[in-house]
């Protein structure tokens, strides 16, 4: 006690010296008297201290007892824009509880407890660590707890007594007078609060009336007047600075607790400069800013205008540099800002346009997987139902569904030269109906009458009566979509005609004979709830390729050309293709094949013969270097490579389209004469097999096939030992229909080729020949001349009979010619029934005939990309074979 009253009297004293130093510099009356009052304030708080000090005092009777254990805390941590910072620990003075004294005898009815007190470090410091509550706290009520700090007085704990919902309660809403100053206002004391008690009150007429009146008489107010009365500036928050101490006010300090730190170093030194009431928002923006805090900024915090007024007189000179570096620092600042905001902008707009693109993609992924499901599912299906037509006999009476469709990729269709009419040539397949048992749907577009006519003419002259057994469906949205898509797809698309062939095959036996397989057949044999004629979708797919056929014929031990097949990259092709070089010397032209292409229009070749580097090296074969080789035919492959369609492809396109859909690289045989030979094969669901004729192919460009001449004869062979374990393992994987095995024949020998399944033009024109009780005959399917499109219909057929082009009924032997839909589209077929050299005879008459028809033509280079074959190139081919068949 002796120590903090000597302490104090110290302090005192230089307290006195102090005012008198300031006296000496002449300070202004105003000035002295705040900061007197200041030091008044010090005064007393150090007399406060010598009285708490001497209450405090610990009694020789009585000593406390501490009940709670200290709890040892870390220092807690707060982030703070990016940044931890570590607030001080502040320990717990010890509880000034004290025992009760015991009284004598015992109490019955109840247990009294001594109240505890609020602790000396909560009074001291209201924010510091609240102890831990004990049971023995619990059991000595709510108002306990708020009394010893344990519960913070501000906390409504009425909630916690409550049972149940408040009852409905309706009362007039009090209307405000808005000239009637509010005494509700914050002033950062919460006891103000307590003063008021705010009640529902009954609004009067007179009341009503006065607030009409006072709204008149504010508006007539002048505007000088109301800024003159404007003299405190409004703040959503206020907090106050008294006689040089901030007023704690624990609301505020609660809304910024986590910028507190940078808010109390604002308010130490606004402490420095004057008392009055402040802005505490504007403190908050200030604690938050990244910035040198100016004393300009300070003094904007104060909301009385006489504070500011003459606190901006006394530092005017100051005020004059602040607000110049002030004003550059917010140029400075508005230019950081907008490089950041622009900055940012554009990363928002990159995260944007990523995000969209990686949804796109989900939403794509998802329903490409989702497509690939269902169409799992419709397979399976299918494929369950195809395994009961295996059990089914096929000479009953029956329906079979036509679909003359070329159900293949897109781009395959899109570059097919003149695809709607090679889909509308294949006509030949009515005369299936041969056949008393069955019944043919054709799918087709719809025909001219002089085209029915002339086939139904042709029905007639086979012995076959279509009526009642012949039916044709044109899909109704023909028109409606793009020309490349499929016939398949378009009837798929046209609801109405399949309804009609749903009407047709109710409750009869029926199946879907397909041309080329593709999942369009599968779908629309699973909405007709019917067969198809073919094996499993994935079967048919996989062997169609040449690259898995070779695999197949490879497992039956048929003969087959030295190849490779299996290229990563370009680098990896050239490598593999300078292996096989080397291994084979011999060889001197090598063929490359596109795996999903036909007709020769994924072949090109490459050639070696005459290359005089090739011819050195060959001369020393045990001494040849990969390195060297391999340079030399990476220099050659784009000189020396041949394609059959140039119009089609570069060679780069070509190399990327190889190596993108597979391939496979063949040695072609050295040999003059070179031909391929066709064998056309039905095999039926019961595992029986009917070989339908052979034939020998009619070619231009090296391998592409333009036609076919019945039957070959340039192979002596034992077809049904060649075709018997072909057909067996097919069969084995529930693979049936028809299908055509292709050989490639040299000097007596033969490689086996490919693989192609579907009844495809040349085997309805065998099923044509079948019904006319012939199997000698040349057909070409399709023949493009521009000039042809030029004539008219009857034209055509009149001059046939003139230049004798023409076919006989009794024997059945000539010409039979027929358009695919319409004359103006300048295609047709050309079908010449009779012996070998004779039909090629027919051929080449007809086909010189159709030149003078329609005038001669030349070869153009055309800028579309489609497999375009030119008339003048069959023609000569026609009469290069005619020339061989007559010698």
């Amino acid at each position: 006690m002796k120590q903090i009253q000597d302490k104090t009297y110290k302090e005192f004293a230089d307290i006195k010296h102090h005012i008198g130093t300031l006296q000496s510099q002449q300070l202004s009356d105003e000035e002295l008297s705040l900061l007197y009052e200041r030091l008044k304030y010090q005064f007393t708080n150090l007399n406060q201290q010598v009285a708490v000090t001497q209450t405090l005092k610990p009694s020789s009777e009585t000593q406390p007892i501490h009940k709670r254990q200290k709890i040892k805390r870390d220092k807690p941590l707060i982030q703070q824009q990016g940044k931890s910072i570590a607030l001080p620990k502040i320990l717990k003075q010890p509880s000034t509880e004290q025992r009760p004294k015991k009284t004598k005898g015992k109490l019955k009815s109840a247990h009294i407890y001594q109240a505890n007190v609020l602790n000396r470090e909560l009074r001291l410091n209201p924010f510091s660590d609240l102890p831990t509550i004990l049971d023995e706290d619990l059991n000595k009520g709510v108002n306990n707890l708020i009394q010893s700090g344990l519960i913070p007085k501000d906390v409504d704990v009425g909630p916690a007594f409550k049972r149940g919902e408040e009852l409905l309660s309706i009362s007039q809403v009090q209307v405000q007078n808005p000239t009637e100053k509010s005494k509700y206002y914050n002033t950062g004391y919460s006891e103000n609060l307590t003063k008021y008690k705010v009640a529902p009150q009954k609004q009067t007429a007179k009341q009503i009336a006065d607030y009409s009146s006072s709204f008149v008489e504010r508006q007539s107010v002048p505007r000088e007047k109301i800024q003159q009365m404007k003299v405190v500036r409004k703040a959503k928050y206020i907090i106050e600075i008294k006689n040089g101490h901030y007023v704690p006010d624990f609301h505020y300090q609660i809304r910024h607790l986590m910028i507190w730190g940078g808010i109390m170093h604002i308010i130490k030194k606004l402490e420095k400069i004057a008392s009055g009431q402040l802005d505490g928002d504007r403190i908050a923006q200030l604690a938050q800013s990244q910035f040198k805090i100016h004393l300009i900024e300070l003094y904007e915090c104060y909301i009385s205008k006489p504070i500011m007024e003459r606190l901006y007189i006394i530092n005017k000179k100051q005020f004059s540099v602040d607000s110049a570096i002030l004003k550059i620092q917010a140029t400075v600042r508005m230019f950081v800002a907008s490089r950041k905001y622009r900055h940012q902008k554009r990363i928002v707009q990159k995260v944007i346009r990523i995000q969209k693109e990686f949804r796109l993609k989900q939403t794509y992924v998802y329903t490409i997987n989702q497509i690939k499901k269902n169409m799992g599912q419709l397979i399976s299906t299918l494929e369950n139902r195809q395994k009961q037509f295996l059990l089914e006999d096929l000479n009953q009476k029956r329906i079979e569904i036509h679909i003359p469709s070329y159900s293949i990729k897109q781009f395959q269709r899109l570059s097919m030269s003149h695809f709607k009419s090679r889909e509308g040539l294949q006509l030949t397949r009515l005369f299936a109906l041969k056949d008393p048992n069955v019944s043919i749907i054709y799918v087709c577009a719809p025909l001219q009458e002089e085209i029915m006519a002339y086939f139904y003419k042709l029905l007639e002259v086979a012995g076959i009566n279509p009526e009642g057994r012949l039916f044709f469906i044109h899909p109704e949205n023909i028109n409606r979509f793009p020309q490349h898509y499929s016939l398949a797809l378009l009837l798929y698309l046209s609801p109405k005609a399949i309804h009609q062939i749903s009407e047709l095959i109710k409750g009869q036996f029926s199946y879907i004979v397909p041309m080329r397989v593709g999942k369009e057949e599968f779908l629309i044999a699973e909405y007709l709830k019917t067969n198809i004629y073919s094996g499993p979708y994935e079967l048919i797919e996989k062997y169609s390729k040449k690259s898995e056929a070779f695999e197949l014929f490879r497992q039956l031990s048929f003969p087959v050309a030295p190849e490779y097949h299996q290229f990563v990259s370009k680098d990896d092709f050239v490598d593999k293709l300078t292996v096989l070089i080397m291994k084979n010397l011999t060889v001197q032209k090598w063929m490359f094949k596109i795996d999903i292409e036909f007709n020769g229009r994924g072949t090109a070749w490459f050639s070696l013969e005459g290359v005089k580097q090739f011819i050195e090296i060959k001369k020393f074969p045990h001494s040849i270097e990969f390195k060297v080789l391999r340079e030399l035919v990476q220099t050659l492959l784009p000189i020396k490579t041949v394609l059959a369609f140039p119009q089609m492809f570069t060679f780069e396109e070509y190399l990327d389209n190889f190596i993108r859909n597979g391939g496979i690289v063949e040695a072609y045989p050295n040999a003059q004469k070179v031909q391929t030979i066709n064998i056309q094969v039905n095999l039926e669901n019961q595992g029986t097999y009917q070989i339908l004729n052979t034939s020998t192919s009619i070619v231009i460009k090296e391998m592409s096939k333009v036609g076919c001449i019945y039957p070959q004869n340039v192979l002596n062979l034992n077809v049904d030992s060649l075709i018997q374990p072909l057909v067996d393992e097919l069969y084995k994987q529930n693979v049936f229909g028809y299908f055509t095995l292709s050989l490639l024949s040299f000097n007596g020998a033969f490689y086996t080729k490919s693989l192609k399944f579907g009844m495809d033009e040349y085997i309805g024109a065998t099923v044509l020949s079948t019904a006319m009780d012939t199997d000698q005959f040349t057909y070409i399917p399709f023949v493009y001349h521009p000039g042809i499109a030029e004539q008219k219909f009857n034209d055509l057929f009149i001059k046939c009979r003139k230049e004798g082009i023409s076919f006989d009924i009794e024997k059945k032997v000539g010409t039979l010619i027929w358009l695919s839909d319409q004359i103006e589209k300048g295609v047709l077929s050309l079908l010449c029934l009779g012996a070998p050299k004779k039909a090629v005879k027919l051929t080449t008459d007809a086909l010189n005939f159709l030149q003078q028809f329609g005038g001669n033509i030349m070869k153009t280079n055309s800028h579309q990309k489609q497999d375009t074959f030119y008339f003048i190139d069959i023609v000569s081919r026609l009469r290069q074979l005619n020339s061989e068949a007559q010698q």
